[in-house]
């Protein structure tokens, strides 16, 4: 092939100075991902001491289905810190099993329906509270609050404790990029959660906390790490990835008037709204996996032991399956988006997480129907590894009593 074609596998790095999605803001990642797409089927990148990108649906579907040839082990996150793998997630088979059934036992099939009116009630006081104001930062007086609340519901933390391991959380998650920082800040979260998990195994309740206390996984029983490490994923999986939703459905509904109007006159039409906007403003925008051994994609030979990226948010737009990627659509046909991930690692909370965006959608769409957008097109940010989010929403409304 000539010099002035692009190569299979062609280094991106090469035309974007570098580019690291931890550094590049999420919406000009977006326009790499698509120039990538254009240029090759398979990119590359120097960055992280070099990785492949995965950006089509196809590619993207068939790797996350293939955990024996694309591994999550050790990591998914890059650059890699020196801490515990996360549970299940950064697991393949067999001891994935073992770790995902404790996510699995927190959120059943039931658990959904179960937690809908503790939800309900939340929203409805968050709302309560600014509703009179006829303004306010929606992410931090809705968006942040009600996801770290609907955890702290499912595994039973009481309401007073709520605030102080939600700042734990989101302080830990905002130093991925900073080993040394990210310990001191994972220590305070785990003094706070691990004290929780201490007090239900003095006195036990019918909670959530009270089954790890005594839990044993692949034949031995918890320790304080592991209860830290366990307790950040699910902060980071039902909260964190959560506000990211809620932030982006906000801004995409309340944005465009036309659409909020008819989700107004027919809420049925919620439910896709929030599917929507999950398929065009993943909260993560990909993970990796190191591959066990040599495969082809596309034609591009990737070597055992390269890093692989799974490019959820460039698949989420890929032509080929979705039409006009870049337009928010209510009558987009059912969506088949990767922002819960796919094959064994798929997020075992993303019905929970649904019920949550749909039940928010709904109050606020009921109480203030009128709501505007203050700030213009939000400016994502990536913070925590591939984590984008919207840090402030700015809206107002018609001042009006609770």
């Amino acid at each position: 092939m000539s010099e002035d074609k692009v190569a299979p596998g062609h280094d991106l790095a090469r035309d974007t100075k570098g580019w690291s999605c931890y550094t590049t803001p999420p919406a000009e990642s977006l326009e790499l991902f698509e120039s990538a797409r254009a240029r090759c089927p398979v990119a590359h990148s120097s960055e992280h001491d070099g990785f492949y990108m995965l950006l089509d649906h196809k590619d993207v579907r068939k790797a996350m289905a293939d955990y024996r040839t694309f591994s999550s082990e050790p990591q998914v996150l890059r650059p890699m810190l020196p801490r515990k793998q996360i549970p299940a997630l950064e697991m393949d088979p067999p001891r994935h099993s073992a770790w995902r059934a404790l996510f699995s036992a927190a959120v059943t099939t039931a658990t959904p329906a179960a937690m809908e009116p503790f939800v309900r009630q939340d929203v409805r006081r968050h709302i309560a509270s600014f509703i009179g104001k006829g303004s306010c930062d929606i992410v931090a007086e809705l968006a942040e609050p009600v996801p770290a609340e609907t955890i702290c519901h499912l595994v039973g933390i009481d309401d007073d404790k709520v605030p102080p391991i939600r700042e734990a959380a989101l302080a830990m998650f905002a130093a991925q990029g900073d080993p040394e920082e990210f310990g001191r800040r994972q220590a305070v979260f785990g003094a706070l959660t691990v004290t929780e998990v201490h007090e239900r195994r003095a006195r036990p309740r019918e909670d959530f906390l009270t089954s790890l206390a005594d839990v044993e996984v692949e034949g031995r029983s918890l320790d304080d790490n592991d209860y830290v490490v366990l307790l950040s994923a699910f902060l980071g999986a039902g909260h964190h990835s959560t506000t990211s939703a809620m932030a982006s459905l906000i801004y995409e509904v309340f944005s465009r008037p036309d659409v909020r109007d008819l989700l107004i006159r027919d809420p049925g039409k919620i439910p896709v709204a929030v599917e929507e906007a999950l398929r065009l403003r993943p909260p993560f925008f990909g993970f990796f996996r190191r591959t066990t051994k040599a495969v082809d994609v596309q034609g591009v030979e990737i070597p055992a032991g390269k890093d692989v990226y799974m490019g959820w948010a460039a698949a989420n737009r890929d032509p080929q399956i979705f039409e006009c990627p870049a337009e928010f659509s209510i009558d987009r046909p059912a969506s088949r988006h990767f922002s819960f991930g796919f094959g064994i690692h798929i997020c075992p909370g993303a019905p929970l997480a649904r019920m949550e965006l749909c039940v928010m959608l709904e109050e606020l769409l009921t109480m203030i129907p009128d709501m505007r957008i203050e700030s213009g097109v939000p400016i994502y940010q990536f913070g925590g590894g591939d984590y984008s989010f919207i840090p402030e929403l700015h809206v107002s409304f018609a001042p009006r009593e609770a």
